[in-house]
């Protein structure tokens, strides 16, 4: 049995083939960091002028590599990891985990070599599909079909991905746009899903006594409220009643996420980092709600959604689940206080002041500061991710 100092976090490397590919977070999580990383620096110079020759055109990339390189691994990662909890079942592992990792990094690596479009295409298209399948075969063998949702919503991104790829093909010109924001609108679906479930979750194992409690008609009007504003999107996204669609949504979400308040997750940042993430997904939308009448850019609102959103939440769910499935404690280490709040500051430069300040600093400060939180994460959790786990021996 392992000693309470050898369930620690910090450890030594000991790196494991078969530790790395044993569950699909490993991976996935630690390559989606390096990835958040490496998406950022390139990002940054090419808003500086420094530009790379690339099979999408260059804010294309940046939109679909944020989705479907970073944010697809960590949702893989996540699904891969989860749904063996769910139904019992052993997940995709080994050698057929490595190809599909393989497969992932492929997509992110292609574009930028000299090979024929159709063969980035359809390297990049076959990843969801095999994804689905690793995770459909242990859902249908549960017989629990609720969970079928999330292949569904993996089939949705495939769509949505294949309408970039025929954009950039020019077999449907025009359609990319609808790819990205569709895409990115099943994403938000996805963590509003998870969220609820895992976020209540979380602060009731953590805090003795929890006071969150859920509103009962916000639980029941939050999701289909969610899912008619994104559907109209893919109808009339700029019509009045767009933004009064996300304004409702905001009031649920803000709803929601305060219902769930106790001032003590203040204290615990594996807490207070979720909680803020769906807070920033509410404020999000409020600020969609908003811009006709504050004379915003659309993307003050989008990046809210990304930055804020998808950035908080995927640090934490990232942080918290390295720590459990590698069999240490819950016990954020000191470091990663550091990013959680290196991720406030690029968001509150990339959000608040590029609302009303546009300075070209502020970009490279908000770049520079996503870049310090996940590079913290893989300097410190790339041991416990390619290591055997801590509590056997």
């Amino acid at each position: 049995m392992a000693s309470t100092s050898q369930l620690s976090y910090r450890s030594n490397l000991n790196f494991s083939y078969s530790a790395l590919f044993s569950l699909g977070f490993r991976p996935f999580f630690l390559l989606a960091a390096v990835f958040a990383v490496v998406l950022m620096l390139i990002w940054a110079l090419e808003l500086r002028g420094i530009t790379f020759a690339n099979y999408y055109p260059s804010i294309l990339w940046h939109s679909h590599e944020l989705i479907f390189g970073f944010t697809t691994a960590v949702i893989s990662g996540f699904l891969l990891t989860a749904v063996g909890n769910w139904t019992g079942k052993v997940m995709l592992h080994g050698h057929g985990l490595a190809a599909l990792v393989l497969l992932w990094f492929a997509g992110r690596t292609l574009p930028f070599l000299p090979v024929e479009p159709l063969v980035v295409a359809v390297v990049d298209l076959a990843f969801y599909p095999l994804l689905i399948a690793a995770i459909t075969k242990p859902i249908l063998q549960n017989g629990k079909m609720k969970n079928m949702v999330f292949v569904i919503f993996c089939g949705l991104m495939a769509l949505m991905n294949l309408l970039v790829h025929l954009d950039v093909l020019n077999i449907a010109p025009n359609m990319a746009h609808l790819g990205i924001y569709g895409a990115l609108n099943v994403v938000v679906l996805v963590m509003l899903i998870i969220g609820g479930r895992v976020i209540p979750f979380f602060s009731e194992r953590a805090i003795p006594d929890y006071k969150g409690r859920s509103i009962t008609v916000v639980e029941k009007l939050v999701l289909p409220v969610a899912v008619i504003t994104f559907l109209n999107d893919l109808w009339q996204p700029l019509a009045l009643w767009a933004y009064g669609l996300s304004g409702l949504l905001a009031l649920l979400l803000l709803l929601r996420v305060g219902s769930w308040f106790d001032r003590r997750l203040l204290s615990n940042p594996l807490l207070w980092v979720l909680h803020g993430g769906y807070l920033m997904i509410a404020l999000g939308f409020l600020l969609r709600a908003l811009l006709p009448w504050l004379q915003l850019s659309p993307f003050i609102y989008i990046h809210a959604l990304t930055v804020g959103g998808i950035g908080l939440l995927t640090l934490g769910m990232m942080s918290r689940v390295a720590l459990g499935h590698t069999g240490r404690p819950l016990k954020l280490p000191q470091v990663m206080h550091l990013a959680f709040y290196c991720l406030l500051v690029a968001l509150v430069c990339r959000v608040l002041v590029l609302a009303w300040i546009q300075k070209p600093f502020l970009y490279d400060m908000s770049a520079m500061f996503w870049m310090l939180a996940f590079g913290l994460f893989v300097l410190t959790y790339i041991p416990a991710l390619v290591s055997p786990r801590a509590d056997k021996g």
